[in-house]
């Protein structure tokens, strides 16, 4: 277990090594953002440090600042970042076409919106004058039929974007837009 004075110490030398390397994870914030990864790294640095006191029998202090430390710490990052980067490319042919979309968990709690003697609109009403014609177009067409969304929870882009006969990029931009909107705007 570390201390609060040794995470100092760490974050001090190797904080811009840790943030690095997050941002050479993944390009893609869905699927790896850069928090996660930082706190990926962190457990990796918690691991290293346990696992080179078992192994050379030391405590924190004795082994701080040694160069067999410092290969090692940076050898368990380097390595965290290869293992979790494999990985995400491995699943990219499954999550390429696919665009994050936070939705209201109280709209998820509907039974069938479709059903509902309410119209959509007003699960919208609060931000409506902030989405464009095609955003609106685009998010009626997902709450009409939520099969457009994946079991992890992302968009079939290629799969609405052939429902509103729009391109794949189109579908795409418009989907990035309302994300920005309603992360920024609400």
């Amino acid at each position: 277990m570390l201390t609060d004075q040794q995470v100092v110490l760490i974050e001090e030398k190797y904080g811009k090594l840790i943030h690095k390397i997050s941002n050479w994870i993944s390009g893609d914030n869905m699927i790896s953002s850069h928090d996660d990864n930082v706190q990926d790294l962190w457990l990796a640095v918690m691991e290293a440090v346990r696992g080179y006191s078992k192994k050379e029998n030391q405590v924190f202090d004795e082994f701080w600042g040694s160069r067999g430390f410092d290969k090692y710490l940076k050898t368990c990052l380097w390595n965290l970042k290869n293992n979790k980067g494999a990985k995400i490319t491995k699943k990219y042919p499954v999550t390429k076409n696919t665009h994050s979309l936070h939705i209201n968990p109280q709209f998820l709690l509907l039974e069938d919106p479709s059903s509902s003697a309410v119209e959509y609109n007003v699960f919208f009403e609060q931000f409506v004058d902030l989405l464009e014609p095609d955003a609106q177009e685009v998010i009626q067409e997902v709450v009409r039929d939520p099969n457009y969304i994946k079991p992890s929870g992302k968009i079939n882009v290629s799969l609405l974007s052939r429902k509103l006969k729009k391109t794949w990029e189109e579908t795409d931009a418009i989907l990035t837009k309302i994300g920005a909107r309603l992360e920024n705007e609400l």
